[in-house]
């Protein structure tokens, strides 16, 4: 290709990526932070702050590498003790950002057509489901980036880099070790690499060095007294086990509801599904497109493996467990509209898909679909912070529900964090200690006070309401109470 052409390429998805960040970067100021977002920006507060950098005194159930970088981002923006939504969203966004190019390039190494890479890059790019993750602080995100990274490496025959990235995939969040078959398959089948085998355990040993450095971390905390990040994780999830036969049905029903979301608009969606076993009867039956044919099969094979075990296996019905799919499936999106309609030699089709694209990306980067972000369930959690973090200091701020998002949010607050297990065990301490310090208690719209004031009542208290926030809808959203004798005014 002539340099020329490839200048006009590289100017494409530079255009390409400035719309993507366009719609993608609104979101990031849209959200407050989901209760798991707030506990990874915490842990990285923890060690910016110095506090506890081996996070040995916290219930880790992830491996380090987004606490740390967390970290490190809290630090260059000067947020290392205080709290920062935008900084912690933007590794969300770059790694967003980059797996436009990224599956672009895997596209274009493995199936070697210019309009396929194309089609993928704006898939991608315009995909609601990507954007709607972007600006989050999940750990899936970059947990895609670099597995997704690890097959471009092992796609160009790299298998140190190959390696080295899928072991990072997996040191982000534990479900990168999906990558690491595919990857290897990958560097298997690159047709650059002329000593397989020793590819392979270029590959296999550069894992392994992430891996055991990651477990060699872990071993540090455990040494300290801290709990397995592993051990931790598999008892959140109630163990790993297979699903019991009466939870299928409602199990696939949920994840299909999820999966509609990935490309949202049901002619895409259709196209896909009927696309794909054409691909797959195509794959099997013509030999002599071997190459696109052995891929196609991968691929195919790997979203079934994929999704087969998040619903035969009791994972929780997660919209961001399906986002390793988003890539793969815009790779195969890409291929049923240049493999199939190019058939039909329609360019209205295409310019239908594009059109669809665009509506369907601006919807999500408005906020409207029920994915990503939290749309507006913790609208005013940061009002509350605001009003607790300037109680005097040692106030006591109870928690059942908001504990993740004290902790990130008030971190260097002169507040005293207490958890309520029952309004009963409330009822006691207040009767106990209500008259040492000022006490308050929030309550989100979806819980009711009732027990717990009849519980306080017992004891001589009321709830005294003294914040109460609204979310972007107009409806409330969380009521701040102060905790006082029921004989003051």
């Amino acid at each position: 290709m002539s340099f020329h052409r490839w200048g006009r390429e590289r100017w494409a998805l530079a255009a390409l990526l400035l719309l993507a960040w366009v719609l993608r970067l609104p979101l990031i100021f849209d959200n407050h932070l989901h209760p798991d977002e707030a506990l990874y920006g915490y842990w990285g507060l923890l060690i910016g702050s110095g506090r506890d950098p081996w996070l040995a005194t916290a219930t880790v159930y992830k491996p380090p590498l987004l606490p740390y970088l967390m970290a490190g981002i809290q630090a260059l923006f000067g947020s290392a003790k205080h709290h920062s939504e935008f900084a912690l969203r933007l590794p969300g966004l770059a790694a967003s950002l980059l797996t436009i190019p990224l599956t672009a390039a895997l596209t274009r190494a493995l199936y070697r057509d210019w309009w396929t890479t194309a089609i993928v890059a704006v898939g991608m790019a315009l995909s609601p489901f990507a954007i709607a993750f972007s600006a989050t602080a999940f750990l899936d995100p970059l947990m895609v980036t670099l597995g997704l990274a690890a097959c471009v490496a092992a796609s160009r025959d790299r298998p140190r880099w190959a390696g080295l990235l899928a072991g990072l995939s997996f040191a982000t969040k534990q479900t990168g070790l999906v990558w690491i078959p595919l990857a290897a398959l990958l560097q298997i089948k690159s047709r650059k690499s002329q000593i397989r085998f020793s590819s392979v355990l270029l590959f296999i040993a550069h894992c392994s060095l992430v891996v055991l450095l990651v477990f060699a971390w872990d071993a540090a905390r455990v040494a300290q007294g801290a709990a397995s990040f592993w051990r931790v994780g598999v008892a959140g999830y109630g163990g790993l086990r297979l699903v019991w036969p009466h939870e299928l049905g409602m199990r696939l029903r949920g994840w299909l509801d999820l999966a509609r979301y990935l490309f949202t608009s049901p002619v895409i969606n259709g196209a896909l599904l009927m696309g794909l076993p054409v691909l797959l009867w195509r794959a099997l039956m013509h030999r002599r497109y071997e190459r696109e044919a052995l891929m196609d099969l991968t691929f195919i094979s790997f979203s079934l493996i994929y999704f087969l075990l998040h619903w035969l296996g009791a994972f929780p019905i997660w919209d961001r467990y399906l986002l390793p799919l988003m890539p793969i499936l815009a790779v195969l999106l890409g291929r049923v509209f240049t493999d199939l309609v190019c058939d039909l030699k329609s360019i209205v089709v295409h310019c239908s898909l594009l059109i669809c694209l665009v509506l369907l990306a601006f919807n999500a980067a408005c906020n409207h679909y029920a994915i990503g972000g939290n749309q507006g369930v913790y609208d005013g959690v940061d009002r509350v912070a605001v009003f607790l973090s300037g109680l005097p200091e040692g106030s006591v701020v109870y928690h059942h529900w908001l504990g993740w998002h004290y902790q990130y949010y008030l971190f260097d607050a002169p507040v005293y964090l207490a958890y309520w297990p029952t309004p009963a065990w409330l009822a006691r301490d207040v009767q106990v200690f209500g008259a040492r310090e000022p006490r308050y208690i929030t309550f989100p719209s979806w819980e009711s006070s009732a027990r717990v004031e009849r519980a306080l009542a017992g004891v001589g208290y009321g709830l005294n309401p003294v914040l109460t926030t609204t979310r972007r809808d107009g409806t409330p959203s969380f009521t701040t109470y102060h905790i006082q004798p029921l004989s003051e005014p």
